[in-house]
């Protein structure tokens, strides 16, 4: 969209043709979070802990848009709940995946220098959980701009909301690098997804999918599943994940029943 400003009011010039949006649908309302995006960076931290189930979704949702997902693990600082939180994503790492890891509390200009390269010249939805640590992340790449951070709840190990509407920001003077900061989520509903086309947008799953013996196979019980023979084992410990077969199980099941209605 082309606006064209007038003192503190302006008027609408041309809508262009979007080239993609992010959304999230469940059985209430759609929401949408940003158009026309080259990336997602999908934040999430070692502390509170973080849901696969919701991080997946995301990924989906991502996948089916079209958009580069990046999955970034904040606060390294927290040795132990950090190595259990790192060792959980290496199904993700396996699927190619760019998968950061820092501590944003305590960054300094190295770190900072390294994730404006990440950025540099490309529109990014900062996206995840609260308390992960999106606002510090704004704050830091883009100083003055005084996002507002939030403490962690400990009694139900989630961030308390400190972000409730979507902000962009320019990262540079030259505006060719922005980031897009979203509230926090505890949901993330696909009901846009076919459940027949679930394992497409799954990695993981779509590499083994189309070696199946059955075209229309669900992955689920069919004989002949190059899915569920490709599950890790004591004999394939690299194999598809259970716990994100799992996820697709749920998943798949979950949409399932939205088509009977």
């Amino acid at each position: 969209m082309l606006w064209q400003a007038t003192g503190d009011e302006g008027t609408i010039e041309k809508i262009q043709v979007r080239r993609n949006l992010f959304y999230r649908q469940d059985d209430m309302r759609t929401k949408s979070f940003a158009a026309n995006l080259d990336q997602i960076l999908i934040l999430i931290a070692a502390e509170p802990a973080f849901s696969s189930s919701q991080l997946s979704r995301a990924l989906i949702a991502a996948e089916a848009a079209g958009i580069t997902p990046i999955i970034a693990l904040n606060k390294s600082d927290l040795a132990a709940p950090f190595t259990q939180a790192w060792e959980w994503l290496a199904p993700y790492r396996r699927m190619s995946y760019q998968v950061l890891r820092f501590s944003l509390g305590l960054a300094g200009e190295p770190e900072r220098t390294a994730l404006l390269k990440i950025f540099e010249g490309k529109t990014t939805l900062v996206l995840g959980p609260s308390g992960a640590g999106k606002s510090t992340l704004i704050n830091l790449l883009k100083p003055g701009a005084l996002a507002q951070t939030g403490e962690i709840s400990h009694a139900l190990n989630s961030g308390k909301h400190t972000t409730t509407r979507t902000t962009w920001y320019w990262i540079d003077d030259k505006r060719t690098t922005a980031l897009i900061d979203s509230p926090g989520f505890q949901v993330f509903g696909l009901n846009h997804i076919e459940p027949a086309q679930l394992a497409r947008y799954m990695p993981d799953l779509q590499s083994h999918a189309s070696h199946c013996k059955f075209y229309n196979c669900s992955h689920l019980h069919e004989p002949g599943c190059s899915v569920i023979t490709a599950l890790e084992s004591p004999s394939n410990p690299h194999g598809i994940s259970l716990n994100r077969y799992k996820i697709y199980s749920e998943l798949h099941a979950e949409l399932s029943d939205l088509t009977k209605y």
